[in-house]
């Protein structure tokens, strides 16, 4: 019947419920029940349910950022201590230049194997073994220390170079080849530097023989050669991933440490009336003065004038209306810093260890050398040549560079006109550069002899200017690093309103 209904098209009887079951209800009256009904919070199930109303007209909070941490993303301390200084320059490099002066520090006071340093004391300061001695050693060191050999190899080799590439035209060609020019130069130096470091540690090992307790020749020039190589890498690591030059700041930790002894050894005579006030008083002003001195030739600059040949002349009359000056290209008088002095003094200290090394006639030598009358002229000298000894000529690279930004020297046809005429105003800079270092060095190692002999002891005023060197270098350099940031932040800023204009 049913069936015969349904396919005749009438409608279906609905079938009643069953008996005792609740009764049907609209679609949109379920729906409004749910909404009603309380839940439970699965996560605990001991609060207090909430009706799903409530719950959805509440606003969710926002999730925490510990929250999308999982346990393979959340860092530890040390993680986030090393990305906190990959983000972080300058700080990064000044922990690196705080740990290599201190592993250098750790190693000068480190004794080397197997010598008995009951004698070393004597020995190390006198006869060919203190001939042997590194100028720029400090009073603190340990004698027959790991870093015994000093900084002569690395200064020799730095010296050589720069002779060859002054005198050599396809080293000279090197500089301006850029990176690759730049590797070659510094593979050439680590050459020289380490056949420098096996001589001077042959020497030193056969001086030091005789006291050996345990132990063999070989063993000992191992110890002083890897000293050495470690006294570099420690200097290299700041160039290249620290603040400031590596072998200044590693000398600079040697001259503090020496400056420290000295002090307390002055002011304690002074404290026992041992030194009069007006030597003390002079000694201070030497040292002022050298300081001064030393800032002043570090910083000063000569001026070349230039003009823009793409701007017209009402622009730069409205210009100087306004207050501005003339265009030009500063060239410092002393771009080698107190390089020179090291070289000098090295060179001067190099005699007197080859004579005492070899003995018989040379000890003459060596003691003509250090007569007053041959030495000071002697240094003079070796300070206004060392100043010329500089790698980096950029006659060229100005040259190009006022092409690039539409400028000319004024009266100096372009191109290699102008190169030359920038080279020899170089030079003339050079030259006024190169004789005031030489008067400020041999007045500062002449006052510091004075002194000594007055005194008793003396700050060291060669170690001065070189001290004062290193810190305006860092200076300049923790400068730089901080406008880094800054200029960053520029040029996004730029390259963003670009974006936007081009796409308005």
């Amino acid at each position: 019947m049913a069936a015969a209904l349904s396919r005749a098209g009438a409608v279906r009887p609905a079938r009643a419920p069953p008996r005792g079951a609740p009764p049907r209800r609209h679609a949109a009256a379920r729906a409004r029940a749910r909404s009603l009904a309380p839940v439970a919070n699965p996560r605990n199930p001991t609060t207090k349910p909430t009706p799903r109303r409530a719950r959805a007209g509440r606003r969710r909070p926002r999730p925490s950022v510990s929250a999308f941490r999982s346990r393979h993303n959340d860092f530890g301390p040390l993680e986030r201590a090393y990305r906190w200084l990959e983000d972080h320059d300058l700080a990064r490099r000044s922990l690196i230049t705080v740990f290599a002066v201190l592993v250098s520090r750790i190693c000068f006071l480190l004794p080397l194997p197997g010598l008995d340093r009951r004698f070393l004391h004597g020995v190390l300061d006198a006869g060919p073994l203190g001939a042997m001695k590194d100028p720029f050693g400090d009073l603190l060191q340990t004698p027959g220390n790991v870093f015994q050999l000093g900084f002569g190899a690395m200064v020799f080799s730095s010296i050589v170079v720069q002779v060859l590439v002054s005198v050599v035209p396809s080293l000279k060609q090197k500089t301006r080849e850029g990176g690759t020019g730049e590797a070659f130069i510094k593979n050439l130096t680590l050459y020289i530097f380490a056949a420098a470091a096996v001589v001077q540690g042959c020497l030193t090992a056969g001086l030091l023989q005789p006291y050996l307790l345990r132990g063999t020749f070989a063993g000992l020039l191992v110890n002083l050669v890897a000293g050495a190589m470690i006294l570099k890498t420690a200097c290299t690591l700041i160039d290249n991933h620290g603040v400031g030059d590596g072998f200044l700041n590693v000398l600079v930790a040697n001259i503090a440490a020496e400056y420290a002894v000295v002090v307390r050894h002055v002011l304690a005579k002074f404290a026992q009336g041992l030194v009069a006030p007006a030597h003390l008083l002079g000694l201070v002003a030497s040292v002022c003065v050298c300081v001064l001195a030393s800032v002043w030739l570090t910083a000063s600059t000569e001026e070349l004038p230039i003009s823009y040949y793409s701007r017209s002349e009402d622009q730069d009359d409205l210009d100087e209306s306004y207050g501005g000056r003339e265009p030009y290209l500063p060239f410092r008088i002393n771009p080698t810093g107190m390089q020179p002095i090291i070289i000098a003094s090295y060179l001067l200290h190099l005699p007197s260890q080859l004579a005492s090394a070899v003995g018989g006639p040379w000890l003459a030598l060596g003691a003509a050398l250090g007569t007053p009358l041959v030495y000071y002229p002697l240094y003079f000298a070796l300070l206004y040549a060392s100043a010329f000894l500089d790698i980096n000529e950029t006659s060229r690279e100005v040259s190009l560079y006022l092409g690039k930004i539409g400028a000319i020297v004024p009266g100096v046809r372009p191109g290699k006109a102008t190169e030359l005429h920038v080279e020899a105003f170089r030079r003339r800079t050079i030259r006024k550069g190169a004789g005031l270092l030489a008067a400020l060095g041999t007045f500062s190692i002449a006052t510091e002899v004075f002194f000594r002999r007055r005194i008793g002891a003396s700050l060291s005023l060669t170690s001065m200017l070189l001290l004062t060197s290193a810190v305006m270098q860092v200076r300049r350099q923790v400068k730089s690093y901080r406008q880094a940031p800054r200029l960053e932040r520029a040029i996004r800023n730029h390259e963003a309103r670009t974006s936007v204009g081009a796409r308005d």
